[in-house]
């Protein structure tokens, strides 16, 4: 069984000058490598050589290192100095990163101005300079986000803490940011090897809808949820949806029952008020295609963005959003009236996807991700229940959607809410009537 370094063991040439404290999956320590230079060292708790997919872990590493080195995300992300497996009471990881001195967390930040705030009964976002800095540290804060997800990168733990800032006279932002904790990021085009096997990292009042959602995994949209809260700490003031009650939180969160918000400050030109809360409403939209691109986002603060256009009202919005990012396979059509096919009576039906597989239907069957796996990707938009399907007594064949379910159940592009009979060349889905989309299309026939 690994043991924990203490000040002073040497692990492959680095010798341990700090213990910083355990995290979840991870102890840290302040460290000196070869030749004396600074190393932020961690020791890994989660995943240990002993698991299943620990070496697919360690590719994983290199290939997000490689990425973020070959960008413009270099800049931004703490680079990863060297990674090596070490017995030390039992086979252990490691991974060294590059020490970054005099870096401050913007959470610390944000704290220090609230403590005041409370001594002095006065916001500290109504102090000008105070409003500067915020709006400075927000273009930052996009900027390094805009630039880990150039290089298809998702962060997936965005928050305060992990935001560490280094005032940089040199730097016409006046600071310099380091995205930190980014060992269990996600790259956009390819599965996480601990996918299955154990949940994705998030932090309380910092989760994304996604992040909430049983079977969903993290995107790039779901960073720009976090995002939109970040933004609302540093230009309106408050955290629109902070909980003790995680349960609580990820309810508010899902019902987007908030109006675009009124800033603490004016932004300075070109960039205007009214476009910028436009932009961060839209960034908490419970459906991630809605939301903006990080470089959307930053343009909007800069001013060089197109004036937004307001979304539909909260009420028109669904709860839960349709995971994933928009692919070319994504439907965006007009829902169609229902088809004027004959009715379904026979003793088998067919459901055929647009590939061509197909499912043969006799009993009553209740379709969800599980069963539609086979018939294509699109199949993980759909629940686990999705909806049922079966023959009533005069021989009609119904769909009847489950109640709760992320996405809508279509037929023919239109959402339904109660049992439907089914014609010949009815088109079953998942997706969002208002907005044109349809996931894993199925066109019904008879048997």
């Amino acid at each position: 069984m690994a043991k924990k370094l203490r000040v002073g063991d040497t692990v492959r040439g680095y010798r341990v000058t700090k213990v910083l404290g355990p995290g979840m999956m991870a102890i840290s320590y302040a460290a000196e490598g070869p030749g004396g230079s600074k190393v932020f060292l961690k020791q890994y708790k989660s995943p240990t050589p002993a698991v299943v997919w620990y070496p697919q872990f360690v590719d994983y590493q290199q290939e997000l290192s490689r990425r973020v080195e070959a960008g413009k995300a270099a800049r931004y992300a703490i680079r990863l100095i060297d990674a090596f497996e070490e017995t030390w009471g039992g086979r252990t990881y490691f991974a060294a990163y590059e020490f970054v001195s005099d870096g401050r967390g913007l959470d610390q930040m944000l704290e220090e101005e609230h403590e005041i705030h409370r001594r002095t009964r006065v916001a500290p976002t109504r102090d000008p300079a105070v409003w500067a800095r915020h709006v400075t540290w927000a273009k930052v804060f996009m900027a390094a986000v805009a630039a880990l997800h150039e290089s298809k990168v998702i962060h997936a733990d965005l928050k305060p803490g992990n935001a560490l800032l280094v005032a940089d006279p040199s730097l016409d932002a006046g600071y310099q940011l380091k995205l930190i904790d980014t060992d269990f990021s996600l790259l956009a085009d390819r599965k996480a090897p601990w996918h299955g096997f154990q949940g994705y990292i998030g932090t309380d009042n910092y989760r994304s809808i996604e992040h909430m959602a049983r079977g969903f995994v993290p995107v790039l949209a779901s960073d720009i949820f976090t995002c939109g809260l970040i933004l609302y700490e540093l230009l309106v003031g408050v955290h629109p949806y902070w909980e003790d009650d995680q349960a609580e939180y990820a309810k508010r969160a899902r019902a987007y029952a908030i109006t675009p918000p009124a800033l603490q400050g004016t932004m300075p030109a070109p960039a205007r008020n009214a476009d910028v809360s436009a932009m961060l409403h839209r960034c908490l939209s419970p459906d991630p295609a809605a939301r903006p691109t990080a470089q959307e986002v930053r343009a909007a603060l800069s001013g060089r963005a197109p004036k937004v256009a307001e979304r539909p009202s909260p009420a028109a919005v669904k709860a839960a959003p349709v995971s994933g990012p928009p692919t070319a396979s994504t439907a965006r059509t007009k829902p169609a009236s229902p088809a004027a096919g004959s009715a379904l009576t026979s003793d088998t039906i067919q459901l055929v996807a647009s590939g061509g597989a197909s499912l043969d239907i006799r009993i009553r069957t209740e379709l969800g991700k599980a069963l539609l796996g086979r018939l294509g990707a699109d199949a993980e938009f759909w629940d686990a229940a999705q909806c049922t399907v079966e023959r009533r007594a005069d021989g009609q064949w119904v769909v009847a959607p489950a109640p709760g379910t992320v996405n809508e159940t279509l037929i023919n592009g239109a959402a339904v809410t109660a049992p439907h009979p089914l014609r010949d060349g009815d088109v079953l889905a998942v997706g969002r009537s208002a907005k044109g989309v349809s996931k894993l299309p199925l066109t019904a026939r008879a048997g």
